[in-house]
């Protein structure tokens, strides 16, 4: 995975010294904001293993119903919503850097009573940079095909009744890659519609949840003793509208 971001870094920077040829590049379309929305799927990781433990990992016994009797709802996917900044420096580059929320993934196991139960909630923050190169194909359709770098925060609470363990505050973090494709209809010269997906590459580790209050400690994987990770690739999609503007500043006249 290093290896592979260090590659990603390296195509992020050649990407930048070629668009900087064009700085001085004009246009009402320069500068932006995006707001979105949409959808993602995950392989989710450890979090299958934890949900498949809540449903097998205990013998019947007269107080515990037997695993057949136990009710269970997996989710790998769930809405997204985002924020990002767009820089446009030549005709053919954009870049942007951006906030992805990836909100809750519920996945739960219920006893037939409907007294017990074994629950762990998801929800993840991307934040990403990403640069893109633009396809012109009409005066107001564009294509795009980008590629970039995320850092992930997952976030987990883990109820499980059958034990009587509960995780809460749970929070794990990584690094990751992310390639995308879209479509871009210019509404005016200030308003675009953009739709686009992709792919992301990301598995979250490094889980810690609040032990006592101050203390902070490891989690393993439900069911095992190995750390728990929590593996965020998968494809998604969105759609979203973009706000131009030509400038931040006004420009300066280099020719006095």
């Amino acid at each position: 995975m290093h290896r592979l971001i260090g590659t990603i870094l390296t195509l992020v920077a050649l990407f930048a010294l070629g668009s900087g040829a064009a700085y001085a590049y004009d246009s009402p379309h320069k500068f932006g904001i995006e707001l979105r929305g949409g959808f993602g799927q995950y392989d989710m990781g450890d979090i299958n293993q934890g949900t498949t433990f809540f449903q097998t990992g205990h013998a019947p016994n007269p107080n515990s119903p037997s695993s057949s009797d136990r009710f269970i709802t997996t989710g790998d996917n769930g809405p997204t919503g985002g924020l990002s900044l767009l820089y446009r420096p030549s005709k053919h580059t954009i870049w942007e850097i951006g906030l992805n929320s990836l909100m809750d993934v519920e996945n739960s196991v219920v006893n037939q009573r409907g007294d017990s139960s074994g629950q762990i909630l998801m929800h993840a923050n991307e934040f990403f940079l990403k640069g893109s190169v633009l396809v012109p194909v009409a005066d107001r359709l564009i294509l795009d095909f980008g590629a970039g770098v995320g850092y992930y925060n997952t976030e987990l609470q883990i109820q499980d009744d059958f034990n009587s363990h509960y995780y809460y505050d749970v929070d794990g973090r990584g690094w990751g890659v992310l390639g995308t494709g879209g479509l871009e209809l210019l509404l005016s010269s200030r308003i675009g519609i953009h739709l686009g997906g992709g792919f992301r590459l990301t598995n979250t580790t490094d889980f810690t949840y609040e032990s006592a209050p101050g203390n902070r400690a490891g989690l393993n994987a439900l069911g095992s003793g190995r750390p728990m990770e929590v593996n965020l690739s998968g494809m998604f999609g969105n759609g979203g509208i973009r706000f131009y503007f030509d400038r931040v500043t006004k420009p300066v006249d280099f020719t006095r």
